[in-house]
């Protein structure tokens, strides 16, 4: 006969539960700040991608392709995440893409290491990156599924608004330090804002193995409904009502039934599933072009362009917090009714930005924030309403359909914005080229040469230098710090890199010719006039119609939340069921 005994198992006490769900509420908000650290890093360095000869079209179908990956990532790894430890899943995800985010930056390093020619040069870079970024876009999506299962977990569903709300700051907090981060490292160049963001998320994967655990019942304590009924004071019916409840939702089926019931087959769930689509063109459209568009069409420096964008993010968080109380204090976490407010402030702020054409920084700064703070609303609330609606056995696959439709929302956002806007602006580059080609022609006075043999020998390099150099004066007389500095001398050799350029155009456009000092200078003096006022030109075309765009997208969620303006956790459904019975029968 034996005579061991089986140890009775550990009795943990609240005061430790509401310690482990704080814990696991912070830990993964700040490891999703790190996933957005190395997510939006190359939005900062897309300028200078431009510069090195990466096109928009390119840099666009970048994001576009990652984005997809990344939505496909995060429902496949939703259905996967239901089921595994968030601990491993979410670190191993964070490294993975930190490094992805190492490899870009040292992009061009490795093209100088396999001796890739100066004409190629840029491709190879571009191929590099595309690569690397098309990877990251997959381990991306492991990291929003098990945020999401552990807060379905270890937070009952009357809290879900709230809580969700709370850790959705993570997405403002993430984009608004990186870009905040990255306006400053970007001085340096552009392959540092890869590179930065990396390491301070490798240590945040190390943090997130040590602060994150399962779920509540497999840590020793109670399922969350029977600890938040216990924890409210309510009746033992109710306590017990809540044991049942966890017990049918935690009842073994299937992966594939349990997707069919709670997602495939619920309608509600696929009408969030397309207001994401909007919400996310309208979000992803600002968020990934706001430093470019803001430069280009607003004429706002790239440190002025980040800042808005920063501003944007962080009163997006001031409305996912008061989304979540909206849902759960207003709308009795009926969340799709806090989404149609939201929609419908989105929808004025994005009219407001379309048809005010200024370039002001203050302005362009409050109508971005105004839109920001109305539509990380929704974004916010979209997951968590999914989540709720499905139940906590399917609420990461729920919750990662609606993000999979978000994130093809970059198939326009990404290779199609910027397929419109190098399309819209061809012809005025063109005529730009023609005004650029007849003033360098004019300002020479070379005999034999006029300005069809230079727009035939190409004025793209010269007008490339001349936007550089114009852009790095703007940065040089801006700059009030010490000269002497770090970024001081960095913004001085970019200025003096920019005019070796320009001078090597202008002498590549008369190669055999002996220009004077003087001519020379005549002709920059001639060609900018022209290079300015054509980009000026530009700019009014393409980006309006991105702007006009955003307001379709804000009025089709708004339609779409309409839809189900009721729609509710199956708790809540069936606790307001059992409350008109116990009414009816306290009537009869």
């Amino acid at each position: 006969m034996s005579n061991t005994t089986t140890a009775a198992p550990k009795v943990r006490s609240d005061k430790e539960y509401e310690y482990w769900r704080w814990r696991i509420l912070i830990g993964t908000m700040i490891g999703y700040i790190f996933f957005y650290f190395v997510r939006k890093s190359i939005t900062m360095a897309m300028p200078g991608l431009e510069e090195i000869g990466i096109t928009k079209t390119t840099l666009g179908l970048f994001l576009t392709i990652h984005g997809v990956l990344y939505g496909v990532a995060r429902f496949v790894n939703g259905v996967w995440s239901d089921r595994v430890n968030p601990r491993y899943f979410m670190s191993i995800g964070l490294f993975l893409a930190a490094m992805t985010n190492v490899f870009c930056g040292f992009s061009s390093d490795i093209a100088t290491a396999i001796g890739v020619s100066s004409e190629s040069r840029a491709n190879v870079i571009a191929w590099i990156i595309g690569s690397f970024w098309i990877i990251n876009g997959w381990v991306q999506g492991m990291g929003f599924p098990p945020c999401a299962k552990s807060l379905m977990h270890w937070f009952a569903p009357k809290e879900h608004g709230v809580k969700f709300a709370t850790w959705n700051i993570s997405h403002s907090f993430g984009a608004g330090l990186v870009f905040l981060l990255n306006s400053f490292v970007v001085a340096f160049g552009w392959k540092f804002c890869f590179l930065v963001p990396a390491c301070l998320s490798i240590l945040g994967a190390i943090g997130l193995y040590w602060a994150l655990r399962d779920s509540p019942e497999k840590e020793g304590f109670d399922p969350v409904e029977v600890y938040y009924a216990r924890k409210h004071g309510q009746q033992e019916e109710a306590i017990d009502a809540a044991k049942a409840a966890a017990s049918v939702d935690e009842e073994k089926t299937s992966w594939w039934a349990d997707l069919c019931k709670n997602v495939f087959s619920n309608w509600a769930v696929w009408v969030l599933c397309f207001a994401n689509f909007f919400v996310y063109i309208v979000r992803f459209s600002i968020l990934d072009w706001a430093p470019t568009f803001l430069s280009q069409s607003k004429g706002l420096d790239l440190q002025s362009a980040g800042w808005a964008t920063a501003c944007y993010e962080v009163f997006g968080a001031f409305g996912i917090i008061l989304s979540g109380v909206l849902m759960d204090k207003v709308f009795k976490g009926r969340g799709a009714k806090a989404c149609f407010v939201y929609m419908l402030g989105c929808l004025i702020a994005s009219i407001l930005f379309w048809k005010l054409d200024s370039g002001s920084l203050v302005l362009n700064i409050l109508i971005m924030s105004v839109i920001g703070f109305f539509i990380y609303g929704p974004q916010c609330l979209i997951g968590c309403v999914a989540s709720t609606i499905a139940t906590k056995k399917s609420g990461a696959a729920s919750s990662g359909l609606t993000g999979l439709f978000g994130y093809l929302a970059t198939i326009v956002t990404g290779f199609g914005v910027g397929l419109i806007v190098d399309s819209a602006t061809a012809p005025f580059k063109e005529a730009r080229d023609d005004m650029v080609a007849t003033a360098v022609a004019g300002a020479a006075e070379v005999p034999g040469v006029d300005a069809e043999n230079i727009r035939n020998l190409g004025v793209a390099d010269l007008v490339k230098a001349l936007e550089g150099v114009c852009d790095s004066q703007r940065s040089y007389e801006n700059f009030s710090g010490d000269r002497e500095s770090y970024k001081g001398q960095k913004i001085t050799e970019k200025l003096q890199k920019n005019q070796v350029k320009l001078t090597n155009a202008i002498n590549g456009l008369f190669e055999g010719v002996e220009l004077t000092d003087a001519q020379r200078q005549k002709i920059q003096d001639a060609a900018m006039i022209e290079a300015v006022e054509g980009r000026a030109n530009i700019s009014k075309e393409g980006w309006p119609l991105i702007f006009g765009m955003l307001v379709i997208s804000s009025f089709a969620a708004l339609i779409l939340f309409a839809l189900i303006f009721n729609a509710a956790s199956p708790e809540l459904r069936r606790e307001e069921q059992e409350r008109k019975e116990r009414e009816a029968a306290q009537k009869a």
